[in-house]
């Protein structure tokens, strides 16, 4: 059994975190009754697995946060996608307190430079954002200026917690 997180620093394995799932249909779903199933998986399994290449995970801080902030969520991941990439951003951690289009910018242009040295050419299969609180919103910031890796794009996930 592999550890992925330092069980010194909780204080309870019963505490778990709450998860909120927002599920978006390509077909629309007005003409749906009450008695309808519906398939929220997706896709099945072969679709999931079908496609060639490195799986990239770019996970981003957020406010006043640096990339090890992401570092026991890059664990978990990491234990599901033993073969994937992960680039725990490093590019706005002095400088959560400027402009959203600046450090989105930033990011684009690390996340660009990962792909071109690590994944020349065909390798990248899929990329996968994940953000906690502003870091969604550096993300999405990013997103416009990752035009070329559009066709790559796979998943976008959103981490927030309340105090």
């Amino acid at each position: 059994r592999r550890c992925v997180q330092e069980t010194a620093l909780f204080p309870s394995i019963d505490i778990h975190p709450v998860i909120f799932e927002e599920v978006f249909f390509k077909d629309s779903l007005e003409n749906l009754n009450d008695n309808t199933e519906l398939d929220i998986s997706g896709a099945n399994e072969n679709e999931l697995n079908n496609y060639k290449g490195l799986h990239l995970f770019v996970l981003v801080h957020g406010f006043q946060g640096n990339s090890f902030d992401m570092k026991l969520f890059k664990n978990n991941l990491s234990v599901v996608h033993p073969d994937a990439l992960f680039l725990c951003s490093s590019a706005n951690e002095d400088n959560t307190e400027n402009d959203i289009e600046e450090m989105g910018e930033r990011l684009a242009l690390e996340v660009t430079s990962f792909i071109k040295d690590i994944c020349p050419g065909n390798a990248l299969g899929r990329i996968s954002f994940i953000g906690h609180s502003m870091g969604g919103i550096i993300i999405r910031a990013a997103l416009p200026k990752l035009e070329e890796f559009s066709s790559k794009m796979y998943t976008y996930c959103l981490l927030y917690t309340s105090p």
